[in-house]
């Protein structure tokens, strides 16, 4: 693909849909706000705002947090396609030029002429502000057409840590429906979506979808392994913590509940459709207090802590979670998943898809992780892509 050197890329929001199918929702019913997946591509000095989706002073936000940017520091907006959640405000980043391909630029031009509802809906904002990208948008990012969604709509390819990555906009709407190979319910062409999907299987090693967080492509049940589900509810800054999902047949798993409030309804609601009720186990990764405030709207779920401590069995009510130490956790072939301690460190590690995962509330010995065949460490506000 001409792709010669290593490009950097953080995703800046998970994103969700308003609706999924696979969680039994209607396809006539909004469920959930629409958000898209945004990522900030830095290569060398270029800084390229990938699917903006929130308006620019959040947008500005994440990327301060996350990549200690500002709206003036982007070089260049692309959109994957001319859907309205994924160029929010393009306009009001002064010094970035604003790009989607050369056949998405064409389908705005035919949905002006065509007129109608789907014209009312997007053709607003800066849509016709946007210039047709070049294939190659920097040296070691190439926009490359994955029709579907869209019929114009096209992802960017670049190679970061040895690995080919895809940004690849609604055509792959997340890892559910790409596993399935299947479109959104609006895809304008779902056999065209099927193609899509069958080049980014064979071609690239790690997706960011339309809606949803990052994959590999060749995650796959292997051997007699129990595939397990798991997701990052939070994108986190220096000092914060990810919380991560994490389903297994009828059990729903979170591990490190460090969200507050609505925020940790909201995101284990946008993220599986879930209520706090539904969930069934919470693994504290720590027994203070920033670890186990929100733990009783879970009222359903049992509590596991590094250890059985007085305050612990002082909190363990009737009406609330019940609490456990780390030693009555039994790992089963239902229930696949390991606590152990690395240092000082008490660590959660799991198998999904063929990859070994670990998650633990802070840094711990990284190398002693890939001794034991982690693939992917989410290490307190760090998630790292280890082999």
């Amino acid at each position: 693909m001409g792709i010669a050197h290593e490009v950097e890329w953080k995703q800046l929001t998970l994103g969700h849909l308003s609706r999924n199918k696979f969680w039994g929702e209607d396809p006539d019913t909004q469920y959930h706000s629409v958000v898209a997946s945004s990522t900030l591509v830095r290569d060398g000095d270029i800084n390229i705002l990938v699917d903006p989706t929130l308006p620019v002073d959040e947008m500005e936000n994440r990327l301060q947090r996350y990549c200690g940017l500002g709206r003036n520091d982007i070089d260049i907006i692309f959109a994957t396609h001319f859907h309205t959640d994924h160029r929010l405000e393009a306009e009001k980043y002064p010094n970035a030029k604003l790009y989607m391909s050369a056949e998405s630029i064409q389908d705005v031009a035919e949905l002006r002429k065509e007129g109608g509802a789907f014209a009312q809906i997007f053709l607003n904002g800066a849509v016709f502000d946007f210039e047709a990208a070049p294939r190659q948008l920097s040296p070691g990012v190439e926009v490359h057409p994955l029709p579907g969604h869209t019929l114009g709509l096209s992802g960017l390819v670049f190679t970061s840590g040895g690995k080919k990555v895809l940004l690849a906009g609604d055509t792959i709407m997340n890892a559910e429906f790409y596993h399935a190979r299947e479109g959104y319910f609006i895809d304008a062409s779902q056999k065209k979506t099927a193609a899509s999907m069958e080049w980014a299987a064979k071609n690239v090693d790690i997706i960011v979808p339309g809606h949803g967080d990052w994959f590999f492509t060749s995650d796959q049940a292997t051997g007699g392994e129990k595939t397990l589900q798991w997701r990052k509810l939070n994108l986190c800054a220096s000092g914060e913590e990810t919380a991560v999902l994490v389903q297994a047949g009828n059990e729903n798993i979170l591990i490190n509940s460090t969200l507050r409030g609505h925020l940790l309804r909201d995101a284990i609601y946008d993220a599986k459709g879930l209520e706090p009720s539904a969930i069934t186990r919470v693994i504290c990764l720590k027994s203070d207090p920033q670890h186990t405030l929100d733990v009783p709207i879970m009222k359903n779920a049992q509590l596991y802590l590094p250890k059985r401590t007085l305050e612990a069995e002082k909190q363990s009510t009737e009406n609330g979670p019940r609490h456990l130490a780390f030693n009555a956790w039994e790992k089963t072939p239902e229930m696949p998943i390991d606590l152990i301690e690395i240092g000082s460190s008490s660590v959660c590690v799991f198998n999904s898809g063929g990859k070994k995962i670990a998650v633990s509330s802070d840094h711990c010995d990284e190398q002693a992780l890939i001794n034991m065949g982690v693939h992917v460490s989410i290490m307190g506000a760090d998630t790292r892509i280890l082999q």
